[in-house]
């Protein structure tokens, strides 16, 4: 029996070729900005038009944070366990 391959699209679509750095930087910053956009309005729905909404902004960042610290914690543990030494 013959496998076929099947080819997943690249999600991320490729920039259009001949940008110079600043343009290529300048459309980072737009994508920045539409995540942040995206992460508000996500936010806003939550709580609501009468939510605070600096205050939901830095609780989901602290989240964030605690999560992310949390995955680090646990990298670095499994690597002491496994005998893994700073400096070689």
């Amino acid at each position: 029996m013959v496998r076929q391959t099947v080819l997943v699209p690249d999600p991320v679509p490729p920039l259009p070729p001949g940008l110079t750095v600043e343009q290529r930087i300048a459309l980072w910053g737009d994508l920045l900005d539409a995540c942040d956009q995206l992460l508000l309005a996500g936010l806003r729905r939550r709580i609501g038009p009468d939510g605070d909404l600096r205050a939901a902004y830095r609780e989901s960042l602290a989240r964030q944070r605690e999560e992310h610290d949390r995955m680090l914690l646990g990298m670095a543990d499994r690597f002491n366990r496994r005998g893994g030494r700073h400096g070689g």
